[in-house]
Parts: structure tokens; sequence; C-alpha cells
């Protein structure tokens, strides 16, 4: 009878052991399933939102819209006003001076003075590091002027989007250590609105490709302002 108790006590033993690592091992299943260690999506998702952030941070500018009526009648070919910089968010750089009309005016923005080169009276001024400014000399100075419809922002340089796509065809291993990309990826950018700038490289066809679409306004050196859609990919 002893002998047959131990028997039964060594079979329980065995089933508990068989039980308790049928129980371990779906746990570790369950893990597995939730944490997905073996799924890149995750992982490929962060690098394009970093990606996103750094490409952004890139070929950002700033521009500076306003309106301004100056009556010069002056003996001179042009004029200048000073504008107060205490009223601008960003640094005043170079100019892009319109009549209401649309069309053209040579200007130049230097040490804090706007030169005009017109006799007209209601003029629209945009002011970034994107343009190009003319060279004015011998501007007489006006005194009496009003600002109005003061706009600030945020946007994209189209000559900075030219020069990254340069970068991406010519130097690629430097720009994806500006853009802080993983050595273990690759990236490409496009553009349907600019497909002067896309920067594409041969993608593998095996593998996973994650992709995103982000719309950013972009400013070209003539004033223009687009909505341009660019599709980030990273694989």
């Amino acid at each position: 009878m002893v002998e047959k108790r131990m028997l039964g006590k060594t079979g329980a033993a065995h089933l508990e052991i068989i039980i308790s690592f049928i129980f371990f091992m779906g746990f570790v299943f369950f893990l597995l399933l939730l944490l997905k260690p073996y799924d890149t999506t995750t992982l490929s998702s962060s690098v394009i939102a970093g990606l996103y952030d750094s490409f952004e941070e890139e070929i950002h500018t700033n521009l500076t819209n306003l309106f301004l009526k100056a009556n010069y009648t002056g003996a001179s070919s042009c004029f200048y006003i000073q504008l107060p910089p205490g009223i601008f968010k960003y640094n005043l750089t170079n100019s892009l001076v319109r009549n209401v009309s649309g069309g053209w005016i040579k200007s130049e923005f230097e040490n804090g003075n706007l030169n005009i080169n017109s006799n007209d009276i209601f003029y629209k001024v945009a002011i970034s590091p994107e343009f190009n400014s003319d060279d004015l000399n011998g501007c007489e100075q006006l005194s009496n002027y009003s600002l109005g419809s003061l706009i600030e922002w945020r946007v994209s340089s189209y000559n900075s989007l030219v020069n990254m796509s340069n970068k991406y065809t010519n130097d690629y291993e430097s720009l994806r250590n500006d853009l802080n990309i993983p050595e273990v990826f690759d990236f490409g950018i496009t553009c349907e609105e600019l497909p002067e700038i896309n920067m594409e490289r041969l993608i593998p066809s095996l593998g996973d490709v994650i992709a995103r679409d982000y719309i950013l306004e972009v400013l070209k050196d003539t004033g223009e302002v687009i909505n341009a859609r660019f599709t980030i990919k990273v694989w």
C-alpha cells in the first residue's frame, strides 16, 4: 500500500508540473501577442514622426505680410521708412513689394529701413529670408506713413527643399545624419505639387514600407505660398 501511495504522489507531481508549464507558456504567448516585440510597424512609425520633425525644422522659414500706405512726393526716385522692430515677431530680412494691382516694385530692406522705388500710395509688403532684395541707393526718408494688416507665420522654404533634394541625390548619408535617421532605415520624401524636389530611392521588394502624408505651406521666392502634401516613407 505504501508503494502505491508513493506512485500516486509522483504522478500528481508530474501532472502539476505539466499544468504549470502550460499556464506559463500561455502567459508568455499572451505577452508576445500583446507587446509584439517582433512587430516593426510601431518602431517605423516612430521613425517617421521623428523624421517629419527634423524635416520641418530643416526647411522652415518665416514670412511677414503687411499693408503700407505711404504718399511720397519728394524729388528722389525712391523713399524709405523705418519699420518699428518692436511690433514684429520675426527678424526683418529681405523684402518683396507690390502695388495694389499686383505689379512688382523694386525694394530693399537694410538696417531696419524699407526702401521702395515707387510713387504709389498703397503697397503690399512681404518680408522673408526667402526673397532676394534689390539694390537701392539715395532714397529719401518718409516719416508720415501707416501700417496695417500685419500677419506673421512660419512656413516652409522652397529653396531649402531644392537644396535638400540635391543633397539627397549627392550626399544621402550626410542628409540622413542631419535628419537623425537610424542607419538601419532608409527614407524618401515626395510631393505631388512639387515633383522637382522629390527624394526617392529604390525600395526593396521585400520588407515593409511605412508612409504618412503631411500638409505644409511652402513659400517661393516670388512670394507665392502653396499648400503641398508631402509623403514621407521609411523602410
